[in-house]
């Protein structure tokens, strides 16, 4: 239950405290006081989005506070939940600065919108003339029917699971869009680890393939020095090197007794002999084993034309680079592969999900169906109540083929106001004043079903009058039996079966128009509902009426 509302430097308002009782409350007070800015600054505790336009002086902060009597709401869990601090009487502030930042807190937490709406959504249940209009909404309509059925377990378990499916959906869409995408590039992926598979690259080949190639171009010339050296190196009979090195190892020798320095040099004279002749048997070796081989020198010059070739094609510098290109390009086709898996489970996990929202869905639409024909007695109950002796009022619920936010139902409010016409959209069959009274016998069910403790109705009387205001007034006179009843009003009739009276108006200081707010006892109420009734020359007639009024028992 609401307990007290401050309001500081919001829209006209300077500063403004009223108090809340349960039962009926009402608020009057002439067009454009400043009764419905009241409400405005009631939704910003209950989470509605505020900028620097809420400020009366901009050079200060608006700071608006509810007083919440808790006591009657499990609400400890939401609490916990949020991590909050529980009591009883709870405080909700809303604070706007200067350069339009807003900060919420309950009980001096700071919270965000989203916690401040889930909380606002348990307290307070505001409806105002604008909201007539929502009877036109397809969402409205559902939201309604299910408040009726107390569907709340079963939309909140449908919700889940078509939030999942959908995610899901997403998800699935995303990954054929990027395999739509990756189809090109893994047949070019796939073309480059073929063709780079069929190479058979080996690391450190191009370097072997050059020196290969080096020797075979140049065989002949290779061949030629070689057995020239060898020639010189022994073949040539007595004028070869190793001979007249032999002559020398012999002269040597032989003096070298007369000498330890010939000694010496006649030892490196014979290893300069072994090493000579161990060169000449290699340079020999390798002389047998050089060949001129054209065909084999074409074989290699096509194998390093392949490399080459290669290289130049995927842009890189080395047979090295070619294998690593070759590495990478077989991850990334391993990688599309995991993707495929990937799309195929969420394909299976999709279809799952919707199968499992499908069955959600369908118990929602069972139990909303269950619930019509008792709404539509209700209805017809509320609506002769106020007047429409003869309204009737029907549900159509359609099912549609495929799963939306709220289920798989369309619902209909259709409406005829006199006996024998044809049932109609709401919309098409009724009048500005009965769509108001339509949306009071509605709100006036939905709430006797639901758990909330505040219910405002901000000047919802539109196009109402005379007897017909009189039956309002105790619709919602019998509401506030049952919850804590704040009305905004121009009928005297309504203002009448208030428990408390606050009356709104404006008031000029320092040349600035300021709304205030009074609260009426039993004497001012009356006179005040008599201006209601004949103006502001108040006759004997008015003060009699809206006496009667007053003491009129339902």
């Amino acid at each position: 239950m609401l307990q007290a509302l401050q309001i500081e430097n919001y829209a006209i308002i300077r500063s403004l405290k009223i108090n809340f009782d349960k039962g009926f409350t009402v608020i009057t007070g002439e067009t454009g006081a400043g009764k419905s800015i009241i409400i405005g600054a009631l939704s910003l505790i209950l989470g509605k989005r505020a900028d620097t336009s809420v400020l009366h002086d901009k050079n200060r902060k608006c700071f608006i506070e509810g007083t919440f009597d808790l006591s009657k709401l499990k609400l400890q869990d939401f609490f916990q939940q949020h991590d909050l601090d529980y009591q009883n009487i709870t405080y909700i502030r809303r604070e706007v600065t200067e350069n339009g930042k807003s900060r919420a807190f309950v009980n001096d937490t700071p919270v965000n919108l989203t916690v401040l709406k889930e909380l606002a959504e348990t307290l307070v249940d505001i409806h105002s003339q604008h909201n007539n209009l929502l009877v036109n909404n397809g969402n409205f309509r559902i939201d309604l029917l299910d408040q009726y059925a107390q569907n709340a377990t079963l939309l909140s378990q449908y919700k889940a699971l078509f939030s999942a499916y959908k995610k899901t959906e997403k998800r699935l869409e995303e990954l054929k869009a990027t395999q739509q995408q990756q189809v090109q590039e893994q047949n070019y992926l796939t073309y480059i680890v073929q063709e780079l598979t069929d190479a058979q690259l080996k690391n450190g080949e191009q370097e072997a393939l050059e020196q290969q190639i080096a020797l075979l171009t140049h065989a002949e010339t290779i061949k030629t020095k070689l057995y020239q050296s060898i020639q010189l190196l022994e073949e040539e009979e007595e004028d070869n090197i190793l001979h007249r090195l032999q002559i020398i190892q012999d002269n040597c020798h032989s003096i070298s007794t007369y000498d330890k320095d010939l000694e010496e040099l006649s030892q490196r004279i014979d290893s300069s002999l072994l090493e000579l002749k161990d060169i000449a048997r290699e340079l020999r070796q390798k002389e047998n084993r050089i060949e001129v081989n054209p065909q084999e020198l074409e074989r290699l010059n096509e194998r390093m034309d392949l490399l080459l070739n290669l290289e130049h094609k995927h842009h890189v510098d080395s047979n090295e680079e070619l294998i690593s290109l070759l590495s990478v390009s077989e991850e990334k086709l391993q990688s599309m592969s995991a993707n495929n898996e990937e799309l195929e489970q969420c394909r299976q996990q999709c279809e799952e999900l919707l199968a499992h929202t499908m069955e959600a869905a369908q118990a929602l639409s069972d139990s909303r169906r269950q619930s019509i024909s008792r709404f539509e007695e209700e209805m017809k109950s509320k609506l002769q109540l106020l007047g429409m002796e003869h309204g009737n009022f029907k549900i159509e619920l359609t099912q549609q083929s495929h799963a939306g936010p709220n289920g798989i139902d369309t619902v209909q409010f259709l409406f005829s106001a006199n006996r024998g016409s044809e049932l109609q959209e709401i919309e098409k069959a009724a009048s500005g004043g009965e769509i108001s009274r339509l949306m009071l016998a509605l709100k006036s069910i939905i709430n006797d079903n639901s758990l909330l403790p505040t219910v405002i109705f901000d000047e919802i009387d539109s196009g109402i009058s005379g007897e017909v205001a009189g039956k309002v007034a105790s619709l919602m006179q019998e509401l506030s039996s049952k919850h804590q009843l704040i009305v905004i009003t121009h009928l005297p009739q309504i203002a009448a079966k208030g428990k408390l009276h606050y009356f709104v108006f404006k008031n000029v200081s320092e040349d600035k128009t300021f709304t205030q707010i009074k609260s009426l006892n039993e004497d001012e109420s009356i006179r005040e509902i008599a201006t209601m009734i004949s103006g502001d020359h108040i006759s004997d007639a008015a003060l009699k009426t809206a006496k009667e009024l007053k003491n009129k028992l339902l």
